[in-house]
Order: structure tokens, then C-alpha cells, then sequence
């Protein structure tokens, strides 16, 4: 997986790649880059085998820096044996401000409400000094490492009784999540068993955000922009 610029992923547009959003389909459809195919991180371990061309290049986008889904979603691919997968970090936000095809063109509103984090893009240490400064109460604070770290191919053991919700994470080599276990049973392959979509949380974001997270996620693993797993949180 390589990280890539607008400049580069409207070349490799041009010459043939293929380029995936991997958001919600509501985002999806109020404005996606012109010529995406949609596959939510979801269904990319299901559906981009008998969707996507693997003699092409892939380019996978979700909102922004701050969003870990393309990061995700690019190991997923990886682990499907995709060879040249690519990652446009800063998302369709960057795409949209620099005024590049979208479809259907996205409202002014969307544009006027996208803005800070095109900004955050372009200059993320911005966002750092403001963090640093305001000494807020951040995510990583109520966070805790204690969940099982299966690779693919591991067998996931029966639960315990004190097990916590998830149970398990399924990691690559490099650390990026895959997948959470929500299930008691054992499995022979934690790859079979996950849930690939589980709701994440950068670590510096607020406890305030996490509880509107959780009025519809069981839970919330904290991740990296990048998709790295650091742990899991636990309410403030």
C-alpha cells in the first residue's frame, strides 16, 4: 500500500486504474469522485474479488486524513493477494476542494463544511498545536489494550466468561485491523469469524464524540489515521 496525491491519482485515472470509495453509501452518493466504484469497507473482503481487476492498479479514498477506512480497506485487498493497491490519504475531501470531478458535483454546503478538514490536510500540525494547547480530554485516556491479536489465519478460541465485547482483533503483519471477533464460538480461521467493518476512533478525538458513536456501535477500537490498532475504549 502507498500513499498517493491528487496530482498522481488523476495520472493513473487517465491511464486506467481503478479507484474505490470505500465510504457509507449515503456519503457515497451525496458526492463521490467522478468514476468510483463503491464497495464500503464492509464488503471488500466479499466483493471486490469478483468486482475489481487485479492486472489494474486499485486507489482506495475514504473522507480525509483523519479517517482510517481506505487504510483498512487497502489491507484487506492486500490480504486478497491485490498487488498494486494505492491510498489517496486525504480523501475525497482534498478532491472536492481542489474543484476536481465529482459525482454528482457536490453542494456548497457540503464544500463550506468539508473546508476545515481539507485544511487539517494540508497542514495537520495545525490540529496538534490546537490539541496541545486546549489540553483536552482526549480518547486515548480511557483506553485499554487488553483484547486477543489474531492474524488471519488463526484459529479464535471459545470465549471466556469474562471475556470483554469485542474479544478479539484480527491484525496484519504490520498491525493494521482487519477485524474484530463479536462472537462467542470458536472458529478454525479468524479471518471467517470477524466482523471486517468495526467502528474505530482516532486516539487524540474526544470522549464526547465516542458517546455519539456509541449510540449505534456496540463499541469503539481505537485506531490510528493509518488503521494501526492501539486498543479499545472504554467509556469515560
Amino acid at each position: 500500500m502507498r500513499e498517493i496525491r491528487h496530482r498522481e491519482l488523476a495520472t493513473m485515472l487517465a491511464t486506467g486504474a481503478q479507484i474505490v470509495d470505500v465510504l457509507p453509501y449515503h456519503e457515497y452518493n451525496s458526492a463521490h469522485i467522478h468514476g468510483a466504484i463503491h464497495i464500503p469497507l464492509g464488503h471488500i473482503l466479499r466483493d471486490a474479488p469478483i468486482t475489481l481487476d487485479r492486472t489494474r492498479p486499485v486507489i482506495v479514498y475514504c473522507r480525509d486524513c483523519l479517517c482510517d477506512l481506505s487504510a483498512r480497506a487497502a489491507a484487506q485487498l492486500e490480504l486478497l493477494g491485490f498487488t498494486d493497491v494505492r491510498h489517496y490519504f486525504r480523501g475525497k475531501v482534498d478532491w472536492m476542494e481542489r474543484g476536481l470531478p465529482m459525482y454528482p458535483p457536490a453542494l456548497l454546503s457540503e464544500r463550506v463544511r468539508a473546508f476545515r478538514y481539507f485544511v487539517n490536510n494540508l497542514a495537520p500540525e495545525l490540529r496538534k498545536f490546537w490539541i496541545h494547547y486546549t489540553d483536552r480530554v482526549r480518547v486515548a485516556e480511557f483506553m485499554r489494550d487488553d483484547l486477543v491479536r489474531l492474524s488471519p489465519e488463526d484459529s479464535v478460541p471459545p470465549a471466556t466468561p469474562a471475556s470483554p465485547m469485542p474479544r478479539a482483533v484480527v491484525l496484519n503483519s504490520e498491525g493494521i485491523l482487519l477485524g474484530a471477533i463479536e462472537q462467542s464460538d470458536s472458529a478454525p480461521r479468524s479471518l471467517a469469524a470477524m466482523n471486517p467493518a468495526p467502528q474505530t476512533i482516532r486516539p487524540d478525538m474526544t470522549p464526547r464524540l465516542a458517546t455519539q458513536l456509541l449510540v449505534s456501535n456496540r463499541h469503539l477500537l481505537v485506531t490510528t489515521a493509518m488503521g494501526k490498532y492501539l486498543g479499545r475504549y472504554l467509556t469515560a
